[in-house]
């Protein structure tokens, strides 16, 4: 009898040869934006200028994508350890920290080059490049195994990071609160050390009974995190993460066929498995409404980007439809500053992409903005603003606290945002998108409250044109 990963990986070579390529919904677009020169990638994360971060397992490379270009050479070099191509060890996860554009920090998760322990590692961005690796993580805090070693890193609204750990391929491990494996965990930084209101005192748990996770992402308007998560052979998950909560591994597989109210049961289970992998939830303005909010996830065995939608308390799916039908495995999706989603996906196969793309839609203007915190605190944080015109176009973005009720018509377009604080005009150029990012004090008395955006811009005959209005509403 074959084993349950060789069962699963036959599985995955079915689906692959019996799928039938599917593209976008109307009015999406698939632009390839780098294919074949990453080797082996695993997830993603923007920092606040724009550049894209994008980790090489097997390498140990960060490399960049910066003004429509995959950059030649690492953004930074990490010595980590790896059994093999396929085995899910190596460089594994990244986030940058929220107040990025003050301390210039960015977090990774790896496996050290002697394969006993995953460590948590904080860089510094110096001079354009990450430097001065310093390990957070206590020795042997996070053992490692050839498989289940998790990695998956985001930050909540707080500034808090959240970071899963695999089982380690010893399932008791999920059950017991005595170790960090099979775990959701949560840290205060700069130093990783456990929130005072996290459900364990003293312990940086903050969920358990997990299995094998490959994506955490945070609801853009509830804060609250949520994770897919791969089964043994027989039910792979997406959950709603709780404070304390047990996810029931080994216990139970999937759902429960007797309920056990001491254990969360999963919004939505599929079987046969997919192999569920990187997740984020739309929070952009350039997709039709009915997008917005939405959970996308990526899966390794369909090969598919699939879109989940949310009752209003975000306990529930009420719906979940097939986005795009890749023609190999996916393996992360972003939402981008630009109002987009960004995709990791390869059809070599393999532990790890080797294409980046983005999914553009034709509602969107030209010229467009966006106004987004790419590590989700904005308060206290990072907000990045994000203009798409034509290359060599100059721009002039504005920024307010209100936005008028009606819009103003005026010769050049609706006019939607006061302009309150003008910022210096900005050429467009590479991938015809210009990026600015700045910092918000921690002022509490405008959480909650909304920031807007618009620009105009001077196109080449030379005309000038409104774009539409972004709205970021203000977490910490």
């Amino acid at each position: 009898m074959p084993s349950f990963r060789l069962a699963r990986f036959l599985l995955a070579v079915a689906v692959a040869a019996t799928a039938t390529a599917q593209s976008p919904p109307a009015g999406f677009t698939y632009q390839t934006l780098s294919d074949g020169q990453l080797q082996g990638a695993t997830a993603m994360a923007f920092l606040p200028d724009g550049g894209l971060l994008i980790t090489e397992r097997v390498s140990g490379n960060v490399r960049i994508f910066r003004n429509g270009q995959l950059q030649a050479a690492p953004w930074a070099t990490i010595a980590v350890g790896t059994a093999s191509s396929f085995t899910e060890q190596g460089l594994l996860g990244i986030a940058v920290d929220p107040n990025h554009l003050v301390n210039r920090h960015v977090y990774v998760y790896y496996t050290e080059p002697t394969l006993n322990e995953n460590r948590i590692g904080r860089l510094t961005e110096v001079g354009g490049v990450g430097t001065n690796l310093t390990v957070l993580t206590p020795p042997g805090a996070i053992p490692a195994d050839w498989y289940h070693n998790g990695g998956t890193m985001v930050f909540g609204f707080d500034g808090t990071l959240y970071v899963s750990s695999g089982d380690s391929y010893i399932s008791a491990n999920a059950q017991t609160l005595g170790n960090l494996l099979g775990k959701v965990l949560r840290y205060e930084l700069p130093n990783l050390t456990a929130p005072a209101d996290n459900p364990f005192p003293g312990s940086p748990i903050y969920s358990y009974g997990h299995r094998n996770m490959f994506g955490l992402g945070i609801h853009p308007v509830t804060g609250v995190l949520y994770a897919t998560e791969n089964g043994l052979a027989l039910q792979d998950e997406i959950n709603r993460i709780l404070p304390g909560g047990n996810y029931g591994w080994p216990l139970v597989e999937g759902a429960e066929t007797t309920p056990n109210p001491a254990l969360v049961d999963p919004l939505r289970t599929y079987a046969p498995t997919i192999a569920p992998t990187g997740m984020c939830f739309y929070a952009g303005d350039h997709y039709p409404a009915s997008w917005k909010n939405v959970w996308f996830l990526t899966d390794y065995n369909a090969g598919r980007v699939r879109a989940v939608t949310l009752d209003a308390s975000g306990s529930s799916v009420q719906g979940e439809v097939t986005f795009h039908q890749l023609p190999g495995s996916g393996y992360g999706i972003l939402s981008g500053p630009d109002g987009n989603l960004w995709l990791l996906s390869n059809d070599l196969g393999g532990y790890g992409a080797d294409e980046l793309g983005r999914y553009v839609h034709a509602n969107e203007t030209v010229p467009s903005v966006q106004l987004s915190a790419v590590s989700n605190k904005s308060l206290g944080g990072t907000v990045t603003g994000c203009v798409r015109s034509i290359d060599n176009d100059i721009v002039v973005p504005w920024l307010s606290l209100s936005r008028f009720p009606t819009p103003v018509a005026t010769p050049l377009g609706n006019w939607w945002v006061p302009t309150d604080v003008m910022l210096a005009p900005m050429l467009v150029s590479n991938d015809a998108r210009v990026y600015f990012p700045f910092s918000l004090p921690n002022d509490r008395s405008f959480l909650g409250t909304s920031l807007h955006l618009q620009a105009v811009s001077v196109f080449a005959q030379p005309t000038l044109w409104l774009s539409n209005a972004s709205e970021l509403v203000l977490r910490g």
